[in-house]
């Protein structure tokens, strides 16, 4: 019988072991316990290191009460499907996925505010697993081992939340487990697309077991999946390095294109960092919207006009893939960009009470009911309008990741034992650098504030080097020590560290100002950006819960699905001048609350001039056509591609796309000042304005 190739090595190596232990010294057993080699700028912190405070705090207690603590009331799979549990669709990997989304994010989101009740929800769901696998070391229900495409993609999933407890807790038993299920699989099942996904976690374990095998195991699947096998989909690293446009899956695609910084943080060879900082400048180049994350209806798609959109899962996924290449490199860029989609896009795509969440959402939305998705993709149906689950399970479950990954890598360690605050928000971090205990603390309301102030409270005096970052948008920042402002040079875009001797009490006092300039977009689309936050129009919004029904069936009295209309003028051009911006708008600071992702408590504003533009009205139609992904053979083989041809019936209403210019100059309104609120603070918006040509009125 032939044997596993990977069994194969294992086994041989365990006989070298036993030979070589037989005359080991004690000096060899101090070299082989040495860590494997580790090549990024930056390290994540254990978790329980870091708390949240201030408005990150509140923002994980709403997701506690909200759908992080009860996504069983979303529906299936959350109320049935579990891990180690049979579940309604017992052929399908589907639920695996979803549910091992949710794990993820409930155990991250209790060990942050340490909150049992979510710690034990969310353990619950893990140990009984671990602890019936199988006699053959596979995890998970046994049909899931029956056919090599995309089975094993789950495994990425729900490893997350293992590795999550293991950094919590370090109970041996997840490693002991996960190392038998990756040592004992047949390494073709992992070389699919999403399948490889699986390097992500392999190469974790291997930095918390030295074991040899899992690197190479990684390094054998990133080959063979990048540069030998061929692959009809552009997520190679070929398909990274070429420049131009592409179509595809944008989730897949963010998931893909960390790999290669990942094989790099293992094993410092740029031939694996390369395409991922080429993938993501081509995000940069063709997709990226102005709320910081990528179009993706389901696809990458260009131009990215007003009305494109992305999947709630891409804020997740683009975000945390993002965090490996920032630790790879430390370059400023990363962390900018995490930052605002985490301050634009996450925050606008649910609820403030975070009982709601749009499957799509975009800049410019101002109808959110079960016919108002303007995109192509599923034209006309409930995938942007708020509800707990209103379209693919996916989404509702990859929601309660991304704010607490983004507390989760708030604070890292540098490569020579330091502490650095690589991205901002209220937080704490507690730990030890040179066996002395110390806490910084961060007091701020960032990014609503340009002020950041870090309090140090050593044990001991200890000397130690302290990094911070200066955002590449902040062209005049400045550092205080203690009171005294600093005479060094802080140039935008770097990490700064100060080394010195901290004692009990010391203060070092960021400040960044935050200055509004204008973002130009497709159709004479403008946008208002200032530091990481985006504006958009404040709309009075009229919200409906509905009763669940046929269209709203995963939804309940507590946790329903809306209707959100307007019950303000929206179809306003911005009526700006060619001097600097900052001279035609009025920035106020409004009364401060800890909710501040909603309407009507968004803490700041911006008063800018406008003129209504009357053509420019909501699009009404009766019949219209729309795209989905159907299967079709080609060569034998099953894939999904996209038709356009789906005809559908009814009452349907559209936000319409940017006016033309006709519309645009045929008015005589008079000019008024609207307001603007943070992205994040408006669920129904217009966030890419037409612009009125300039007359001197």
């Amino acid at each position: 019988m032939k044997k596993n190739s990977i069994q194969y090595m294992r086994s041989i190596i365990m006989i070298g072991s036993l030979i070589f232990l037989t005359c080991n010294t004690k000096e060899d057993n101090v070299v082989r316990a040495a860590q494997v080699p580790y090549y990024g700028k930056f390290h994540q912190v254990p978790l329980r290191e870091i708390k949240p405070k201030g408005w990150l705090k509140q923002y994980l207690i709403n997701q506690r009460n909200g759908l992080t603590g009860n996504l069983e009331e979303a529906g299936y799979p959350f109320n049935e499907a579990g891990w180690g549990k049979k579940v309604k669709d017992s052929s399908s990997w589907w639920p695996y996925e979803q549910t091992g989304y949710w794990i993820d994010g409930m155990l991250t989101t209790g060990y942050l505010l340490n909150d049992d009740f979510l710690i034990d929800k969310a353990k619950s769901k893990i140990y009984p697993v671990l602890e019936k696998t199988d006699a053959d070391h596979f995890i998970g229900p046994s049909y899931l081992k029956k056919k090599k495409n995309k089975h094993r993609w789950v495994h990425t999933v729900y490893f997350r939340a293992l590795m999550r407890e293991y950094t919590a807790t370090k109970n041996p038993m997840i490693l002991d487990k996960m190392k038998s299920f990756y040592l004992h699989q047949n390494e073709e099942n992992f070389h699919e697309i999403r399948d490889q996904l699986n390097i992500e976690n392999i190469l974790w374990l291997y930095q918390r077991t030295q074991d040899s095998l899992l690197y190479n195991l990684a390094t054998s699947i990133y080959d063979k999946m990048n540069y030998q096998n061929f692959i009809d989909r552009p997520v190679t690293a070929e398909s990274f390095l070429d420049t131009m446009p592409i179509y595809e899956h944008g989730v897949t695609y963010n998931e893909a294109a960390k790999l290669g910084a990942i094989m790099y943080l293992n094993n410092g060879d740029r031939k694996y960092l390369e395409p991922s900082i080429a993938a993501y400048q081509k995000i940069d180049k063709y997709y990226m919207m102005v709320d910081g994350v990528n179009v993706s209806s389901e696809h990458l798609r260009t131009p990215v006009h007003a009305l494109q959109t992305h999947e709630t899962c891409d804020i997740a996924d683009f975000s945390w893939s993002l965090g490996y290449l920032l630790m790879a490199t430390g370059d400023v860029s990363y962390a900018d960009k995490i930052e605002k989609a985490m301050f634009n896009a996450a925050p606008g795509a649910v609820t403030s009470d975070f009982k709601a969440l749009q499957y799509l959402s975009g800049p410019n939305q101002v109808i959110l009911d079960s016919t108002s998705n303007h995109n192509k993709f599923f034209k006309a149906n409930t995938a942007m309008m708020f509800g707990p689950n209103q379209f693919t399970e996916c989404c509702p479950a990859n929601v309660n990741r991304i704010m607490p990954n983004y507390i989760s890598r708030l604070w890292m360690k540098d490569n020579k034992g330091g502490i650095a605050a690589v991205m901002f928000g209220p937080s704490e971090w507690s730990g030890e650098i040179k066996d002395t205990r110390v806490t910084i603390k961060e007091r701020t309301r960032y990014p609503f504030s340009d002020e950041i102030t870090f309090e140090f409270v050593p044990d001991t005096p200890i000397d130690f080097s302290f990094t911070f970052r200066i955002p590449g948008w902040c062209k005049s920042p400045q550092v205080k020590i203690n009171g005294v402002v600093s005479e060094d040079t802080f140039e935008p875009g770097s990490y700064y560290s100060i080394k010195r001797n901290f004692i009990d009490g010391d203060k070092i006092t960021l400040s960044l100002p935050q200055k509004a300039q204008l973002s130009n977009w497709p159709n004479g689309g403008v946008a208002i950006e200032r530091g990481p936050l985006v504006y958009a129009l404040k709309i009075d919004e009229e919200w409906k819960a509905l009763e669940p029904d046929k269209i709203n069936p995963r939804s309940t009295t507590s946790f329903p699905a809306y209707h959100v209309t307007a019950k303000s003028d929206w179809n306003y051009a911005l009526a700006l001048q060619d001097d600097e911006l900052e001279n035609q708008i009025e920035v106020i600071q409004e009364k401060w609350n800890s909710n501040p992702w909603s309407t009507n408590t968004a803490p700041i504003t911006i008063k800018i001039p406008a003129k209504k533009i009357n053509n420019w009205k909501i699009i009404n139609k009766d019949t219209v056509f729309y795209a989905m992904n159907v299967p079709i053979q080609d060569n034998g083989k099953t894939v999904w591609r996209e038709r356009s041809d789906f005809k559908k019936n009814g009452n349907f209403s559209f936000t319409p796309p940017l006016p033309t210019n006709d519309d645009i100059q045929e008015n005589d309104n008079e000019k008024e000042m609207i307001t603007l609120i943070p992205y994040g603070s408006a669920k129904l918006r217009i966030t890419i304005f037409p612009r009125l040509p300039y007359k001197n009125d």
